[in-house]
């Protein structure tokens, strides 16, 4: 150590202790952190969001939860909007995810889907443009909930420095589009039985059992974008833009397994336990 180095850290300790941790994010460390993150989030949140489906009280249960992290979510993305720290990121990162997961518990527990009188099965018929139609309007409220959350989200991070929290949810948004797409047109494993009874009508707009051009489209078109993000994360010298996009690049890289997934006749029991809770 030297002697300028030693008068730094007796002098100026806590600006030592902030060099010491930024020269310890490597890119290795922001990438296993961003994966810890949000596999763990998203594993854990699908399955509950699964079993809390179980019955009437469960169901209120979970929706209460939920718009409570909701509000926090929003909180988080509002608190570390001016932020450029990699924890911040991480953060405003959780504070999205939030409130993604309000809205998915909102889906799932049958608070929000589209206008009653199409919440009944329709026949069996090849996809077509009325035919998606009527599965947009069936899923109108959901939607439009979505597209609500990501308007707060751009308001709250607008021109600011950290906006994760809008980035975040317009990834999910548009991945959660393009596997619809890819299961109203046709994939191998539409994943049948995930939807809980008051839902399962919406399983009639699902297209053949047979993987479409869109599938394929679709996986090259996310797979290029989160290659893309992850050079950048690796080459970005800002902490807060480096762990945002490593995790951008991790939702991408699940969102392709997700597609792939789809698109092949593997059943991958990553939910079973908490399906089992549901009870069907």
């Amino acid at each position: 150590m030297t002697t300028v180095e030693a008068l730094l850290r007796l002098r100026h300790p806590s600006m030592v202790r902030q060099t010491d941790i930024a020269t310890r994010e490597t890119p290795l460390r922001v990438a296993m952190r961003s994966l810890l993150v949000v596999v763990l989030f998203w594993w854990s949140a699908t399955g509950l969001i699964f079993a809390l489906q179980r019955n009437p009280t469960t169901r209120a249960l979970g929706m209460g939860l939920a718009t409570t992290l909701a509000v926090w979510g929003a909180s988080l993305v509002w608190l570390e909007r001016d932020h450029e720290t990699a924890s911040s990121a991480r953060r405003g990162f959780l504070g999205a995810a939030f409130l993604w997961t309000w809205v998915q518990v909102a889906f799932y527990g049958g608070w929000v889907i589209g206008p009653e009188s199409l919440r009944v099965a329709v026949p069996a018929e090849p996809p077509s443009w009325a035919l998606a139609v009527r599965a947009v309007l069936a899923m109108l409220w959901y939607q439009l909930m979505m597209l609500g959350v990501m308007g707060l989200a751009f308001r709250l991070t607008w021109r600011r420095a950290n906006r994760i929290g809008w980035w975040t949810l317009v990834l999910f948004w548009c991945v959660h589009q393009l596997a619809s797409i890819s299961i109203f047109l046709g994939v191998e494993n539409p994943g049948r039985g995930f939807f809980p009874e008051p839902l399962t009508f919406l399983e009639s707009y699902f297209g053949p059992t047979r993987n479409s051009w869109f599938l394929l489209v679709a996986l090259a078109a996310v797979l290029a974008v989160t290659l893309t993000m992850t050079v950048r994360a690796l080459r970005d010298p800002s902490p807060l833009r480096r762990q945002s996009l490593m995790l951008l690049s991790v939702i991408g890289a699940l969102s392709v397994l997700e597609l792939a997934v789809l698109g092949t006749p593997l059943n991958v029991p990553l939910w079973d336990a908490f399906l089992a809770v549901r009870g069907y």
